[in-house]
């Protein structure tokens, strides 16, 4: 199992610029979409979900709208990984029926 080695290099590497943080550090995740992005950045790398969320509780200011619908309601367990050509292969289906 690989575990989430919580360093600022590792952190840029795997966390988008547009993130922001707060004025104690945490990365800001106030939307569901934001923290589904997250959650894809590590599945991509290999990364458990259980890795991964505890990644993000410790490293991320959640709203109470995200923390309900995506950790509280195990959401997060929904969340796959999809490479772009897998995309890609989706929306032709999707466009043929």
């Amino acid at each position: 199992m690989r575990r989430i080695l919580v360093q600022d290099q590792m952190l840029d590497q795997y966390l988008p610029e547009n993130f922001e943080k707060d004025g104690e550090g945490l990365y800001k995740i106030y939307d569901r979409c934001s923290f589904d992005e997250i959650f894809r950045l590590f599945l991509g790398d290999g990364f458990e979900y259980k890795d991964i969320l505890d990644f993000i509780l410790c490293n991320c200011s959640l709203s109470a709208l995200v923390f309900q619908e995506r950790i509280h309601n195990k959401r997060y367990l929904d969340i796959s990984y999809m490479r772009g050509a897998d995309i890609e292969e989706k929306m032709m289906r999707l466009r043929r029926t």
